[in-house]
């Protein structure tokens, strides 16, 4: 019979078949040469039955091929058998567990909130003491996603001897304002030669002990930050003894170290005064760990461009820029947003030959000792930064995207943002 007929009455498809063919599993017992027809015979029926079988109960071709060869001799197929019962159960078992965690962890697990002596707690429900890494996640998460603040450790309680357990931790509700952050920063510096150098972030930690409990800490803007001899100035950072000192433009903060060592490595913790702490809340332990203890200076750690490039003149750039938007790439630019009133970068200017003027605030560069431009580049010489730029068409409307390279860039090791502007 041809290929169709036999496939019909094996209710499959002719790819199949095909697929069958081309594998050496059943190949037909005629191809005519003319035509390329394929023809089965009615006995074949039995062995793609055998094959289907074998496919459902999890064998794969290369193993039916085996089984269904004379060659295997019956202790080798069984064999066979037994091998593939094997997989399967632990395939179950798998499968079992998988399904297990994934709907354990899917499972919304109660938090509630109380006070008790005028302290706030956030409580998880009584669970398995094996699921204690659950539990946290879960009071952390409904801490977050209800203005509270964590500012305990986290600590077990229950009954453990029937290894039924919750976590409980002291939390704080935070405003929905932030408040201005204003410390004096002009302290007198008191010198300690041990901690200049460069330091490592670990990370921003809720409590001290979450540290030495190997809980995940919260990101950190800065991956590292230096100690410059005598308390020198770089990007926002300085400090005086005991004293890491933030000036982060629309803060200001005097916050509290000490510095302690862990296993091999000397660690710095820093009571900070975070962003909870401009909203009523309590400072969180950021943690440093040193790195070495040399004497860097502000213009050895800095990111430098190269700005030696030759002028290539840009008719389409000339005249004068206003500013529209700021934001982390071209893509993320909104077009429909209104520009906000805080922005730093004001208005720049592309003149004849290179020329450019710049507008901070209301501070204005200008001058080729400052900056200059090229296609494609405004080259700021005051800190060494090539700042590439790019004018887009979005909507008929003729943008000019700069790139922004701040301390968060130079010193910070982060990628620049773009500040957006339209012809005035």
């Amino acid at each position: 019979m041809q290929i169709g007929e036999f496939a019909r009455i094996c209710d499959t498809k002719v790819s199949v078949l095909r697929h069958y063919d081309k594998e050496g599993l059943l190949t037909p017992v005629y191809v005519d040469n003319f035509t390329g027809y394929r023809y089965y015979s009615k006995e074949q029926i039995s062995i793609f039955v055998r094959i289907t079988a074998l496919k459902q109960a999890g064998f794969t071709l290369p193993e039916i091929k085996k089984i269904l060869s004379s060659c295997e001799s019956r202790e080798q197929i069984l064999s066979l058998f037994e091998s593939k019962k094997s997989e399967l159960l632990q395939t179950m078992a798998n499968l079992m567990k998988a399904e297990k965690n994934i709907l354990e962890e899917h499972k919304a697990m109660n938090v509630t909130f109380y006070e008790k002596n005028q302290i706030t707690y956030a409580k998880s429900e009584l669970c398995d003491a094996n699921h204690q890494n659950q539990m946290r996640n879960e009071v952390e998460k409904a801490i977050l996603e209800n203005g509270y603040q964590r500012i305990s450790g986290y600590k077990t309680c229950g009954n453990e001897c029937s290894n039924q357990v919750y976590v409980t931790c002291e939390i704080t509700k935070l405003s929905d304002s932030v408040t201005a952050l204003n410390d004096d920063v002009n302290i007198a510096f008191e010198d300690d030669s041990s901690i200049v150098g460069k330091w490592q972030t670990v990370g921003e930690y809720a409590v001290k002990e979450d540290f030495y409990g190997n809980i995940c800490p919260m990101d950190y803007t800065a991956k590292e930050i230096y100690f410059l001899p005598h308390g020198e100035r770089y990007w926002c950072y300085s400090w005086s003894k005991g004293k890491l000192i933030c000036e982060f433009g629309d803060a200001s903060s005097v916050n509290d170290y000490v510095v302690e060592e862990h296993g091999a490595s000397r660690y710095m913790f820093v009571t900070f005064k975070s962003y909870e702490y401009r909203r009523n809340g309590k400072p969180t332990v950021l943690v440093l760990r040193q790195i070495d203890n040399i004497a860097y200076l502000a213009e050895d750690i800095a990111r430098k461009d190269n700005i030696d490039l030759p002028f290539a003149d840009d008719r389409d750039i000339l005249g004068i820029w206003e500013v529209k938007g700021l934001c982390r790439n071209i893509e993320a630019f909104d077009p429909s947003k209104a520009p906000r009133a805080d922005l730093f970068f004001k208005q720049i200017v592309f003149k004849e030959n290179g020329e450019v003027i710049s507008v901070y605030g209301d501070k204005t560069i200008s001058g080729a000792h400052m900056q200059t431009w090229t296609k494609g580049f405004v080259l700021r010489k005051w800190n060494h930064t090539a700042c590439a730029y790019q004018v887009c068409q979005i909507d008929g409307v003729e943008y000019l995207f700069v790139e922004w390279k701040s301390g968060d860039y130079t010193y910070g090791g982060l990628e620049p943002q773009y500040y957006v502007f339209t012809r005035a």
